[in-house]
Formats: C-alpha cells, structure tokens, sequence
C-alpha cells in the first residue's frame, strides 16, 4: 500500500537541452521558456543547458543563465560549468592549428578548448589538420564547423555533468535540433527534436515535438511524459524474456514499467528475473534486488554489482541507499542469514530510504523482490513503502494472488512460466493483464517447463509464448539452504524414532539431512520414511519439487513392518539421491 506523502513524480529528472535552435530563437531565450524551466526545477527536475557555444558566447547571448539553470556542458562537451566551477573535459586544440588557420586567413573563434569556424572552410581545416597530424574531429552544426579533440561530443559531456549532479543518463531527457545534437539525444533515456529539428535528427530522435524551439521545449517541461502521466519506451532501450518457437526475441521496455515473473515452484522464477537483471545491468541500469534466499548472489559477477548479507552483517538501509547512490551500483540484498522476523524487521526500514533516493535521483531504476508475496502482501506489507506509480519494481512470486491489491493493479506486464499444470491463478492474473480468455491463457501455460507466455497492457490481446534464454551469471538457487547456515530454527527437521521421542538429532539443510539419515538407527527410518516426513519437508521448506519427488520414492519403499535389509537399502537410495542434488547445487 503507497505510503501517504509527497505527489509522486515522474520516472526522469533531469532534462538536458541544446540552446541555439532549441530553447533559445536567434540567441534569445523567451519568457515563456524561461517559466517552463523554473517550473520544472520547482518539481525537483535538474535542467542542464548543452551547447556548442563557449561560455563567453553564451553569457552574451543568455546573461544570468546560471540563475536558471543546474549545469552547463558548453564546447560541445568539452568544457562543464556548474556551482562548483568550470572544469575542462579535454586538453584545448593545438595552438598550432590556430597558427596554421590564421596565416591562410581563415576567421575563427578560440574556446576553452575548441576552434569555431564557418562550415565554407572545412577544407582549409581539413589540409592544416592533415599537415600538422593532430588528432581532432569536426564537428557540424547547421552552417558552423567546431574543431574539437577526439571523444569531445554532447553526450560525453552531459555524462560528466550528470554525474556531478548524482544523476542518470537513464533518467534524463536530451532535446536538441542540429547534427551536433545526435550524441546527446544518444546519451539519454529519451532523445527529443524540436520540430524545427534537421531532417536527419528528426529521423534520430524518439520523440518530435510539434513545436518550433523554445515553444516546444515550454510544451515538453509541462507535459505529460515528464509529469509521469505518459510514458516513452525507446526501442534502444530493452531486454528480451526469450525467444519465440522461430527465433525471434520477445522483447519489453528497460524502464518505466511494472513487471512480475510468476510461476509454480521450481519453474524458474529466479533464473528468467536473473536473465531481467542481467540486461538491465549491461544496459546501464541500476537495480536493488531483495533476494530472501541468497537465489541471486551470482548477479555479483557482473561489473557494478556489490552483493551485500548473506554470512554477513547487512549494511543499515541508508547505507545501502548511499552505496547505489555514490557509485551508481546495483546492490543484490542476500537475506538468507536472517530468519523470517529477521527479514521482516530489516525490510521495515529499507523503503523509506530507497523511495526517497528514487525522489531525489531515479537511482535505483528498478527495485526487484523475490518472494514478493511475502514483501508486498494483503495484509499490511514488510515493505511499508511501494507506489506501484513509480514504476521501476520487478516482483517474483510463486503465490501472485498473496501480492496486495496496490501491486497487482500497478502491475503493467507479467511474465508466467508455463507448467504441466498451471496454478489457477497464475492463470487469471496473466488473462486479466493479457485482456484475454482465461482458456487461451490456460492453454498457452500448459505445456513442459521451460516455456513461458508475455503478457502486456500496453498489448491486450497479444499474449506472446517464448522459450527461455540461457544466463551468464549463475543461479545458485536457494544456496544458503544446502550450505552451513541452513533455515530458521523453527523451520529445521526434528528426528524421532517414534511419535514421541525425539532423538534430539536436528538438519537445517540437506547436507544435515543427509548425513543424518546415513548414520540414524533403523528406528528412525521406519518411522519416518511411510509418513513421507523427509520429502514433505523438502517441498514445504526448499520448494523443490523435483527433489522431494525422488525423495519420496525412496521412502515408499519402507513400511513399519518392512525388512531390515529393505530399510538399509531406503538409507542407501535416500543418501544417494541427496548427495546427488547438493553436489549439482555446490558446483
């Protein structure tokens, strides 16, 4: 349930925007743009100029544009002004190329760093370029010509910008209009053109603007996709769920959507949101992931990711939200060493600090739970901050209906493994998300493991079957459990040897399991093997169905009245099978 608080805002907070053609007309910014800008920045969205002009040039044309303003990236991403100064990106242009221009005749202007000439003397630049061997770039913009070092562009520079301001390419806007203005629209979530944009830019940007200059940057500040009442999803930014039965990807958008990836226990949940987590993370997003069964500590081999608990103490909440924050990680929160009350109790913090940090930032761009019925459920969620508003969570559930009314309704697509028989409802919420038939879902889902179905609002009707990819990171799935640490207490298999007594021999995993069976007395088997206790304790604690399946194979061999010699062989099969399935795991 979202928390009461401020009006939610929307997924970008920063917009970057070129000046010349774009927010100003012929050098002069209007009052209607300017008062765009001002309330943008009044809703907390950082507004960064990206020009071509040097710096001088621009407080000529544009006198006080610090005071409206967050940062500038001037010289075409070679030089940066902000608050705390004006700091070079690059070493200037070889003063031996302004030598070489002035003695042929050539008009330019010297910057910071780059060389600005007129684009009839390409040419000329071109021959001294050649002439002395300097490693530089021309750079057009409409009728001028910038001679910049190599690696200068908008978008290098907006990045170093952003990263001043603690922000992300992934939630900022680029809006420009001339061909310098490609690397900038390039760098950003939404690349914007101002409908007096070149032709080529046009075609570039994701978004065109139907108006001219600063009348259609004023149009986009108060507009809907920056309020967070519509959302963009540029092509170049996506991940595929898999592949459909021709090969072809089945894709969904990186950002500003809802997921949940549902399905039985066993059936690959955990591994398809690692195949998620994996692509936004080489895309650049950044991504806390609540991980209740340490399903997930693999992602940690991935550059930019710190995996953080497990056998060791977890950082306070605003640690964590300081470490995503500063160096613009991912965070994988393995909580497999605590206990239920445990991960509730540190869960109870760990929202307020992140929801804020996604106010202030964007950062992290997606938040993933595993076991998201337990997290965010009916009856008063651990996570007592979620505003499926946001956009931004992954959720992992075997027990979708356990989600709270909140989450399931903000839920934009769900992703369902398929299953021999799938759950009813794993059916109904895919069909309601689908606006389809439950009986084409239900036929869609039913089928080997392996397989899956898409669902997608913004697709009704178009439920899309796929196979799933493989991973490059490993799924150690529920690894604490088959290691040292074992599950809770209360959670832990007692040994009897008969209804009331105990033994006094305790596993809290399934290596105590099995090294238990192989050295019990015989009594303990008989007594347990024909209540099927071992198997139905690996399905209700591990969730693994194929393991308890073979488990309880073995134990309907034993009956109370069964034969020493068939009760030694139960021992032998049982240990076998176990060895097996925690050496698959261990390796």
């Amino acid at each position: 349930m979202a928390a009461a608080g401020p009006e939610p805002m929307g997924y970008f907070r920063a917009v970057a925007i070129d000046f010349d053609g774009t927010l100003g007309t012929d050098g002069h910014v209007s009052s209607d743009a300017l008062a765009a800008v001002a309330e943008a920045r009044a809703r907390g969205v950082r507004v960064l100029l990206v020009t071509g002009r040097t710096l001088g040039d621009l407080q000529a044309a544009f006198p006080g544009a610090e005071a409206h303003l967050d940062a500038v990236v001037a010289e075409n991403g070679a030089v940066i002004w902000s608050t705390a100064g004006v700091r070079l990106l690059h070493e200037p242009v070889d003063e031996r190329l302004v030598e070489a221009l002035a003695a042929e005749g050539v008009t330019f202007r010297r910057g910071e760093v780059l060389v600005a000439c007129a684009g009839v003397d390409e040419l000329a630049v071109l021959g001294a370029l050649r002439r002395l061997g300097l490693d530089c770039q021309l750079v057009r913009n409409r009728a001028e010509l910038m001679v910049l070092p190599a690696g200068a562009t908008k978008g290098s520079g907006l990045l170093e910008a952003l990263g001043d301001l603690g922000l992300s390419r992934h939630n900022t806007i680029g809006v420009g209009d001339a061909e310098n203005d490609h690397s900038l629209l390039s760098a950003c979530e939404v690349g914007v053109a101002v409908a007096n944009a070149v032709e080529a830019l046009r075609r570039h940007a994701d978004l065109v603007l139907a108006e001219d200059d600063g009348e259609g940057v004023a149009h986009l500040l108060r507009g809907d996709l920056l309020a967070g009442r519509a959302h963009l999803h540029p092509r170049r930014w996506r991940i595929a769920v898999g592949t459909t039965a021709d090969g072809r990807p089945v894709r969904l958008p990186a950002s500003q959507l809802n997921l949940l990836v549902a399905g039985g226990t066993g059936e690959g949940k955990s591994y398809l949101a690692g195949v998620i987590a994996e692509q936004l993370i080489r895309l650049g997003y950044a991504l806390l992931v609540v991980d209740p069964e340490g399903d997930h500590v693999g992602l940690g081999m991935l550059r930019g990711v710190l995996v953080v608990g497990g056998g060791h103490p977890l950082p306070p909440p605003d640690e964590i939200a300081r470490l995503i924050r500063n160096r613009y990680t991912s965070v994988v929160l393995d909580l497999s060493g605590l206990d239920g009350p445990g991960q509730a109790s540190y869960l109870a913090g760990l929202p307020a600090e992140i929801e804020a940090l996604r106010r202030a930032s964007g950062l992290p761009q997606w938040v993933v739970v595993d076991e998201a019925h337990h997290a965010i459920g009916p009856h008063g969620a651990v996570m007592p901050v979620y505003d499926s508003s946001a956009k931004g969570y992954l959720l992992v559930t075997w027990q979708p209906q356990e989600l709270s009314a909140d989450a399931i309704a903000g839920l934009d697509a769900v992703v369902a493994l398929g299953s021999p028989e799938p759950g009813p409802d794993l059916v109904d919420i895919t069909a309601a998300v689908a606006d389809m038939p439950r009986s084409i879902v239900a036929q869609q889902l039913s089928g080997p493991r392996g397989r899956g179905v898409l669902a997608w609002r913004a697709h009704p009707r178009r439920a899309v079957p796929f196979i799933l990819p493989m991973r490059r990171t490993p799924h150690l799935r529920h690894e604490h459990k088959y290691g040292l640490a074992g599950v809770a207490p209360e959670r832990r298999f007692n040994f009897r040897s008969s209804v009331d007594e105990l033994t006094g021999a305790v596993a809290g995993n399934l290596g105590e399991l099995e090294a238990e069976i192989g050295r019990c007395d015989e009594a303990v088997l008989r007594h347990h093997c024909p209540r099927r206790d071992f198997s139905r304790w690996i399905a209700g604690v591990f969730h693994d169905p194929s393991l308890a399946t073979s488990v309880g194979a073995v134990e309907r061999t034993v009956t109370a009245a069964s034969p020493s010699a068939v009760v030694e062989a139960a021992r032998v099969g049982l240990v076998g099978v176990l060895q097996v399935r925690t050496v698959t795991v261990a390796t």
